[in-house]
């Protein structure tokens, strides 16, 4: 047991071997009741210790993930946790963890996240924190503060400024990071202005801003269709906060569909104007966002799993996935010629590396389109303005599926592969696995202690420039390429 002092009150953690860790601590007040549908609140002092040994309650979500997250779901849910060598008012560097999700699902607590192992091997402070997801965190309603999900995430990066010394971390050397919508979260804090000050070093795994994601009108459109089958037609918050919260949760579920809903829910960040006062694409393009250093990649293949589920699934469920998959590349592709170029050129592109698997043409182009060519752009507006950018590939392949899918790297990046976070078989906690693990893992840190990835397990990282767009693979041998001759990534020049 160990008790410190927070600016709100005294909080007891536990205190392990090697570690301590403060687990479930409140960094706003609950937003249940009145408070439902507002924004985040600071908290009230409390006189006795708070005991913070346990996670708090993850954020409602009823979309099923593969493995489920096993843990209690409540409005009450803006916790946060932190694992710590020591609480002893040194200056450490702090590792801020926003999860992904597409914003419908997730938690800073599940097993793959856990911070001890990255905490300890590289005497850091890691926090890792849940925020408001779904319809009650991006509403896009009148009278509903905006993005009240991202709003969460500066309340906790403000919380943690303001703390963080207390258990051993410096605040003037935190670095954020988080994964898919939680990378995109990461994309969004370096372009508003709330967030300035608040973090000094950013890394971004298979996030973007693509402004079609960020869409005022898709998210109004599918908002109000949203509250109509709640039964409110009069624009009454105070109405909408006293609907019955498995109400909400049920009609939310209809509204976003399955789990594979790929970016189309409309309970997701959007330009408002004033608290994301623009594309954060075209805040990065024009040098007006906050220019930290940052590391930004995507994995091998981030949807190639599509494959598998197509060759497992009966005729209706394939005909589905088929038909969706298809809607989502015809978005991306509004010209006929150049839809048919690219598809034949992945063709023989995948044919070649994955002769086994004759959709993965499909699969890679829907990745290309959602993750690597967004991100590309991203890191080309980047450019423009500042140095200190590193690229990379997380290429480790998964035994199940025989490349990098997404979210692949995560148990890498914290050193958990030997939880069970993951489908069955996707991870080998197996001598290889350990190998990429300790390469990964100290290069977040040494990027997050000084603002540079190099490091003696992968030395030769040079920055990013568009002449030549060197990208570190990271693999078993991990090896810097220059991807200026990319022909699957020149193809969608006139395209995204």
């Amino acid at each position: 047991m160990v008790i410190i002092s927070t600016k709100n009150g005294k909080i007891q953690g536990t205190q392990g071997d090697d570690f301590q860790s403060f687990l479930g601590i409140p960094y706003a007040k609950p937003p249940v009741e009145d408070l439902r549908f507002s924004e985040p609140q600071p908290l009230e002092p409390w006189s006795d210790v708070k005991k913070t040994t346990e996670f708090g309650f993850i954020a409602p979500q009823n979309i099923p993930d593969d493995p489920p997250i096993e843990q209690d779901q409540n409005e009450d849910c803006l916790y946060l946790n932190i694992w710590t060598p020591e609480a002893d008012n040194n200056s450490r560097p702090v590792m801020f963890w926003i999860h992904g999700g597409g914003y419908v699902i997730g938690a800073g607590s599940r097993p793959r996240l856990h911070g001890k192992n990255l905490s300890v091997s590289g005497d850091v402070v890691v926090v890792t924190i849940n925020y408001r997801l779904g319809a009650l965190g991006f509403l896009n309603f009148p009278g509903i503060p905006p993005n009240l999900g991202i709003q969460d995430q500066v309340a906790a990066l403000r919380w943690v400024k303001e703390n963080i010394q207390t258990f051993g971390g410096d605040p003037n050397n935190i670095t954020i990071f988080g994964e898919s919508a939680g990378g995109m979260s990461v994309a969004i804090l370096l372009a508003i202005p709330s967030s300035k000050g608040l973090f000094h070093k950013a890394i971004i795994e298979s996030g973007n801003t693509n402004s079609r994601d960020l869409n005022m009108e898709k998210s109004k459109k599918g908002c109000a269709k949203f509250v109509l089958k709640l039964g409110i037609r009069d624009g009454n918050v105070d109405e909408l906060r006293r609907i019955p919260f498995n109400k909400i949760m049920k009609v939310q579920k209809k509204i976003v569909g399955g789990l594979i809903n790929l970016g189309d829910s409309p309970f997701w960040p959007f330009v408002d104007g004033e608290f994301i006062t623009e594309q954060p694409i075209e805040i990065i393009s024009k040098g007006k966002n906050h220019q930290v250093p940052l590391i930004i990649g995507y994995n091998e293949n981030e949807l190639g799993f599509l494959t598998e589920i197509l060759n497992e699934s009966g005729f209706v469920k394939k005909s589905l996935i088929m038909k969706l998959v298809s809607s989502k590349i015809k978005k991306s592709i509004n010209n006929k010629d150049k839809s048919k170029q690219l598809i034949e050129i992945y063709k023989k592109e995948l044919k070649t590396k994955f002769p086994d698997k004759p959709l993965m043409y499909l699969a890679t182009i829907l990745s290309d389109s959602m993750f690597k060519i967004p991100i590309v752009r991203q890191l080309e507006a980047h450019t423009k303005h500042q140095s200190d950018i590193y690229c990379y590939i997380f290429s480790y392949k998964s035994p199940k599926f025989g490349f990098a899918f997404h979210s692949f790297e995560i148990p890498f990046v914290f050193n958990t592969i030997d939880k069970e976070d993951f489908a069955k078989g996707s991870i080998e906690n197996d001598e290889n696995a350990k190998t990429i693990t300790k390469k990964v893992m100290d290069t977040w840190i040494n990027f997050a202690r000084t603002g540079n990835p190099n490091n003696k397990n992968i030395p030769n990282w040079p920055e990013y420039e568009l002449d030549n767009r060197y990208t570190m693979i990271l693999s078993e041998n991990p090896e810097v390429i220059k991807t200026s001759e990319d022909i699957l990534r020149e193809i969608w020049n006139d395209i995204l």
